[in-house]
C-alpha cells in the first residue's frame, strides 16, 4: 500500500494513539509505536501530501521531548508544510508560545525565519499572538524584523501595531524594524524624485529596508505595491538615472512573490527578477542605457545562468503608460528620467520577433494591464 490516504485511513486508531503520546509527552510509548509502526513517521495530518507533520503537532503543542524524539527518529528539523503557507515546527511553537520549545529548535539548528518562500516567519507568527518572550527570544537569535508577509506585504511592525501589541512594537522598532507605513519623503533620499513619482502613480512605495538587497554598486532595488493592494507589485530599480540618458527599470510580480533580503540561494526562480535587475543595471552602467523595444533574450550570453521561467523567452522594454497627471507636464529632456517596464515575450513556432512585430507588440504593452505584463510565479513547491 503506498497511497498515503489509504495508509492514513487504515492506521487511523494507531494515529489517534501517537496523536495522544504528543499531547501527553509520552515519549517511550510514542518511540515504541513508531518503531513498529516506522511507515507513519512521516505520514503527513491526513495522509495529504503538504500537510502538518508529527513535528509540527509536538511543537504546536510545546512537546520538546517528543520533539526532540520524533527529529532523532529522521524526521526534518524544518520540514515545511505546503498547507500552512510552508510553515516550519518552530514556526508552530513560536505561533503558540512556546518558548522552551522554540529555544530547543534554535539549538538544534532551526531556520530562525523558516523557508524564505513562507507566507510567514515565526517571528510574525509570534508577534500575532502576543508572545512578546517568543519574540524577544527570535530577535536575540537574529530574526529578520524586516521580513514581508508574502501575502500581505506588510512588515513584522505593522502586524504588531494593527493588534495593538506596543511592547512588542516597541522591542521591534529598538532593533530597527520600520512599517509600511514610513513613507520616506526627504528630498535627499537617494532617487527620491522617482520613488516619489512611483508612490504617486503606481501604487505604495515600501521602505528600502523591505526591498531585497543587490551586490551591484549604485543600484538600489525597492518594491511599489500596485493601487496599495497585493495583487500585483513592482520591484524596480533606483540608481540608473546617474547614466545619460536617465532609465530605471520595472518588473512586474504577482503580489505573493516573496522578495526577501535574505534565504534564498544564487540562481534560485525566486531571486530571478532580483538577479535580472542586477545584470541589466551592470550593462546599464558599462554599456549605457536601454531603450525602448530593447529585448532581452533568455539565450543572451550575460542572462543565460539565470532561472528563467519557463513560459519567458525574452523581455521587451516598454513605455508603459503612467495613470497620472505629471506625465503631461513638460519636463526637460536633460532632466527627463524614463521608466522602462519588462514586459515578458514567449515566442511563438517562428521565433523571435521581427523587427515590425516587436514594434506592434512594444507599443500594444504601453497601455495593456499590470496583469498582461506579469512575470509568472515559480512551482510554490520549489523552496529556494
Amino acid at each position: 500500500m503506498n497511497n498515503p490516504e489509504e495508509i492514513y485511513e487504515k492506521n487511523i486508531k494507531t494515529l489517534l494513539a501517537i496523536h495522544a503520546d504528543i499531547a501527553s509527552g509520552n515519549a517511550a510509548s510514542l518511540k515504541k509505536c513508531l518503531e513498529k509502526n516506522s511507515v507513519l513517521l512521516h505520514l503527513p495530518m491526513y495522509g495529504l501530501d503538504g500537510h502538518e507533520t508529527l513535528l509540527h503537532m509536538a511543537a504546536e503543542q510545546g512537546q520538546t521531548e517528543i520533539c526532540r524524539l520524533l527529529v532523532s527518529l529522521g524526521i526534518a528539523l524544518d520540514q515545511p508544510a505546503a498547507s500552512s503557507g510552508n510553515s516550519t515546527p518552530l514556526a508552530a511553537a513560536a505561533g503558540n508560545g512556546h518558548l522552551q520549545t522554540c529555544q530547543w529548535f534554535l539549538e538544534a539548528g532551526a531556520l530562525v525565519d523558516g523557508w524564505p518562500n513562507s507566507i510567514t516567519t515565526p517571528l510574525i507568527d509570534a508577534i500575532t499572538f502576543g508572545h512578546q518572550d517568543v519574540v524577544n527570544l527570535l530577535v536575540e537569535h537574529h530574526a529578520n524584523i524586516n521580513r514581508l508577509h508574502t501575502r500581505l506585504n506588510t512588515a513584522p511592525l505593522d502586524i504588531a501595531n494593527t493588534w495593538g501589541f506596543t511592547e512588542i512594537a516597541s522591542t521591534l522598532r529598538k532593533s530597527g524594524a520600520v512599517s509600511i507605513m514610513d513613507v520616506e519623503s526627504q528630498p535627499e533620499e537617494f532617487g527620491g524624485s522617482i520613488v516619489t513619482f512611483v508612490h504617486n502613480t503606481a501604487g505604495w512605495v515600501l521602505p528600502a529596508q523591505l526591498s531585497p538587497i543587490t551586490n551591484e554598486e549604485g543600484l538600489v532595488l525597492r518594491i511599489s505595491c500596485i493601487d496599495g493592494k497585493s495583487k500585483f507589485k513592482l520591484l524596480f530599480t533606483i540608481g540608473l538615472f546617474a547614466k545619460s540618458p536617465h532609465t530605471e527599470l520595472f518588473v512586474c510580480l504577482p503580489g505573493d512573490w516573496p522578495l526577501t533580503q535574505h534565504g534564498f540561494p544564487p540562481h534560485s526562480p525566486w531571486v530571478f527578477p532580483v538577479e535580472l535587475l542586477s545584470l541589466l543595471a551592470r550593462h546599464t552602467f558599462d554599456n549605457g542605457p536601454l531603450s525602448e523595444g530593447f529585448l532581452i533574450r533568455r539565450s543572451d550570453a550575460m542572462y543565460a545562468n539565470l532561472a528563467w521561467p519557463d513560459e519567458v523567452d525574452a523581455f521587451v522594454a516598454v513605455d508603459k503608460a503612467w495613470d497620472t497627471k505629471t506625465e503631461k507636464e513638460i519636463i526637460p529632456d536633460d532632466e527627463k528620467v524614463m521608466l522602462y517596464v519588462l514586459v515578458p515575450v514567449k515566442f511563438t513556432k517562428k521565433g523571435e520577433p521581427d523587427a515590425a512585430a516587436l514594434r506592434v507588440l512594444t507599443q500594444r504593452k504601453r497601455t495593456a494591464s499590470w496583469a498582461s505584463v506579469v512575470i509568472p510565479a515559480p512551482d510554490p513547491g520549489i523552496m529556494q
